[in-house]
């Protein structure tokens, strides 16, 4: 799927899907009274495909019997990237299990990023593609996917800078050049001494500076910690605040909506 401002701004019942809970959103930017968005833990007891199924059937967004134009996030730690010359929808599945082959069953989903050359591979479980057909026609994102896509849509400042989104138990971190992608990569959050230790091998390879680059942040309360941490170690860190980046709407005025679900719903 190709992300551009033709398929991201049209009237949808948008999902964020992950192992901590989901959130659903309906918007229409045009309408500034338009927001409705209902969100719900998930039981770490049970599969992610249950979970998804209660949350569907207790979401009062979403009508029994309706169909729905869905675009679904679907938070996950494994993701590939395949150059341009080399996407086949064909060798999707084989790029895919290639990079990881214990994933278990599920279907490969693929966003085109047209702006930097490549896709974006990444799983969605059977289950839970079986579940959201039943709400209609389906569309799949990954945060990698979209957070990338609003980076080249809405480039920060500076022409070479890096970007840590902690959210649940993902950590993405991400070094822009000149609105190129350097590197990206999403793992399970452990301790922030270790995203640090990461994020800083990733600095020194692109050559940045300590006090005179930027690392953004963004993300959920974790933030602010690691905050702490990186800031032993990189002087200039901003913290990402979508009401600075997004113009006012409802949207960025409601509290607890995922940075990658704003972006999704409201990127041009």
């Amino acid at each position: 799927m190709v992300i551009d401002k033709a398929n991201i701004q049209d009237k949808a019942l948008s999902i964020r899907i992950s192992t901590n809970g989901f959130c659903f959103c309906t918007y229409v930017p045009s309408e500034q009274e338009s927001l409705k968005y209902f969100s719900c833990p998930a039981d770490s007891r049970r599969s992610l495909a249950s979970n998804l199924q209660d949350a569907i059937e207790s979401c009062q967004l979403i009508k029994h019997g309706d169909r729905y134009n869905v675009k679904a996030i679907i938070e996950t730690s494994e993701y590939t990237c395949v150059p341009a010359d080399y996407d086949k929808k064909s060798d999707h599945e084989l790029f895919f299990r290639t990079c990881f082959p214990k994933s278990g069953d599920c279907e490969i989903a693929a966003n085109r990023l047209n702006m930097q050359g490549h896709t974006i591979l990444f799983p969605v479980e059977n289950s839970i593609a079986e579940i959201l057909r039943r709400l209609g026609e389906v569309t799949y994102y990954t945060p990698a996917s979209i957070i990338i896509s609003y980076l080249g849509y809405k480039p920060m400042n500076e022409r070479q800078y890096m970007l840590a989104y902690l959210y649940n138990d993902i950590a993405f971190i991400l070094a822009m050049d000149n609105g190129k992608v350097q590197i990206s990569n999403i793992f399970k959050k452990e301790e922030n001494e270790n995203i640090v230790f990461y994020l800083l091998s990733i600095w020194k390879e692109q050559g940045l500076s300590q006090t005179g680059d930027t690392l953004y942040i963004c993300g959920d309360s974790s933030v602010e910690n690691f905050a702490q941490a990186a800031g032993r170690f990189i002087k200039n860190i901003r913290r990402i605040n979508p009401n600075e980046l997004f113009a006012p709407t409802l949207l960025n005025r409601a509290k607890g909506i995922p940075f990658d679900l704003q972006a999704l719903i409201l990127c041009e």
